[in-house]
């Protein structure tokens, strides 16, 4: 896995996650900085992150070499 197949599988299974937190509607809960296994529903502010980031990793940029 070297290069831009790296990346792309990154990319692919950080959304696959992200979508499935949506509908799910939880998010792992955070206590003194470590992540549980408690499950905590999502905030408003939370679902318009998510939203942000699956639309940033659906709109990817293309780099272009000058």
């Amino acid at each position: 896995m070297k290069g831009t197949t790296g990346v792309r599988i990154r990319r692919e299974n950080a959304k696959k996650m992200l979508e499935a937190q949506l509908k799910r509607g939880t998010k792992p809960e955070k206590i003194n900085g470590k992540t549980t296994s408690a499950m905590i529903p999502l905030s408003t502010a939370d679902v318009a992150r998510i939203n942000r980031e699956l639309d940033v990793l659906n709109n990817v940029k293309k780099k272009t070499h000058e």
